[in-house]
């Protein structure tokens, strides 16, 4: 407690009622702008439809131990139909049978880059790194202009919608555009409530904050349908991506302070394998919450280079992740509260109060309007409003999960480990696989 002109003044309320502020006004900010199409987007388009272009697509494959998943990735990035269209598949020192499915791959566009210890192992990153060094000077680019090429890092149970390079690819006549980040989607989110909470993630930040922040002149790069111009990456040196644990939050910064405009792609997206146990869950989520701490370092650059609504969301992003973990203090003070507030119910204690609905409105009614982009995005699959609203609250639970990831890649910061663990893959079940593509094509085009 302070006095301030003879009042007294709790610190920590006043701190708990700026960030929950903060936090809520910044979220319904970003849902507005994600309803609506950006002026720039729309001159964009005019532009392009007039201007002939004609650009090489390379998918560089990152991939550690990857046979269980890594041959019908190949099969659908063959099938795409694109008429320029060459695979690396980055073999990142696996001890599987990652390396022999390449090499036996009938389809002559599908190549095998191939690393082995000591120098492999070292993140994905660096594993990107490599593969950038030899295209630069490979046959596979011969010829062609650095900027008609474009590089796409996709996952290696990675799974593009059929139209996704006829909806990205248009874009990149536009000379200013440096990179596209596509939609994710996870495809056994019918599996089970956490598969599902993951897909109800990505869909809140790809068609909400990735959606919203084009306004801002700030969308991010994901891991996973990943599109950069070559051209763009040869500005960030010989080794575009970091050894930060999430290289693709540090690119898309990099890229954005090196003068290059990002684009959101919101109807293709790319299907991926979630989680399906909490266990692989944390500890995938404690590596993206540790890099993302690490990318603070960027900060001093986003405000020597960058300048108004894109510095102050950077910012905002880059500190977000020390906003969560003070946060989960605040979150722990509501929980004991709700946990008083039953106990004074079973007992007849309780007196009702407005601070009932105020908290409930507060916890949950944000997330009642992300339900609605969720649902949107869903209905198609049969999912009913009122099923959308009990997974938004379930949700905000979810939520809490990161809190212990948060503390976790804290935890493994103070101590300096800063290791990359790959998250290990699980046979897919192909019939979930085209069944969640079959509804995203249905989706995109209704």
């Amino acid at each position: 407690m302070i006095l301030v002109f003879g009042h007294r003044i709790d610190l920590i309320l006043v701190l708990a009622v700026v960030l929950v502020a903060l936090s809520v006004l910044y979220g319904m900010f970003i849902l507005v702008l994600s309803r609506f199409e950006p002026q720039r987007s729309q001159h964009r388009r005019v532009k392009i439809a007039t201007v002939p272009g004609h650009h090489k697509v390379v998918f560089v494959i990152p991939c550690l131990n990857e046979e269980r998943v890594l041959r019908p990735s190949l099969e659908r990035l063959v099938g795409l139909g694109h008429p320029d269209v060459q695979i690396m598949v980055i073999d990142d020192g696996s001890d599987d049978g990652t390396a022999e499915i390449v090499r036996s791959f009938p389809d002559p566009r599908v190549h095998l880059l191939q690393r082995t210890l000591p120098h492999a192992r070292e993140g994905k990153g660096e594993a990107l790194n490599a593969a950038i060094q030899y295209l630069r000077t490979s046959d596979l680019i011969a010829g062609t202009s650095h900027s008609d090429v474009v590089v796409c890092v996709m996952d290696a149970d990675g799974r593009l919608d059929p139209h996704a390079l006829d909806d990205v690819m248009p874009l990149f006549k536009d000379n200013r555009l440096g990179a596209v980040q596509i939609g994710v989607r996870i495809n056994n989110r019918q599996q089970n409530l956490l598969a599902r909470m993951q897909d109800l993630e990505f869909v809140l930040y790809t068609h909400v904050f990735q959606r919203g922040r084009r306004h801002l002149g700030s969308v991010g790069l994901g891991g996973n349908g990943q599109f950069v111009r070559l051209s763009a990456l040869d500005g960030l040196g010989v080794s575009p991506w970091s050894r930060s644990l999430t290289e693709d939050l540090d690119l898309g910064v990099r890229l954005l302070m090196d003068g290059w405009q990002t684009e959101f792609v919101s109807t293709a997206s790319v299907h991926q394998q979630g989680l399906v146990d909490v266990k692989r869950w944390v500890k995938q989520r404690t590596r993206w919450f540790q890099g993302h701490l690490q990318s603070w370092n960027l900060v001093p650059w986003v405000l020597r280079d960058l300048t108004g609504s894109r510095r102050a969301d950077l910012l905002y992003h880059l500190t977000s992740p020390f906003l969560l973990l003070l946060t989960s203090f605040l979150s722990l003070a509501f929980a004991f509260w709700v946990l008083d507030l039953a106990v004074g119910i079973v007992t007849g204690h309780a007196v009702v109060s407005g601070w009932w609905l105020s908290s409930y409105l507060i916890a949950f009614g944000p997330a009642l309007l992300y339900g609605l982009v969720y649902w949107s995005q869903e209905r198609h699959s049969g999912l009913n409003p009122v099923k959308a609203v009990g997974l938004v609250h379930l949700y905000v639970l979810y939520a809490v999960l990161w809190y212990v990831a948060g503390w976790k890649a804290a935890w493994r910061a103070v101590r300096g480990h800063n290791g990359w663990a790959k998250t290990e893959r699980v046979v897919e079940n192909q019939e979930q696989v085209d069944s969640s593509a079959r509804e995203l094509t249905v989706e995109a085009h209704a």
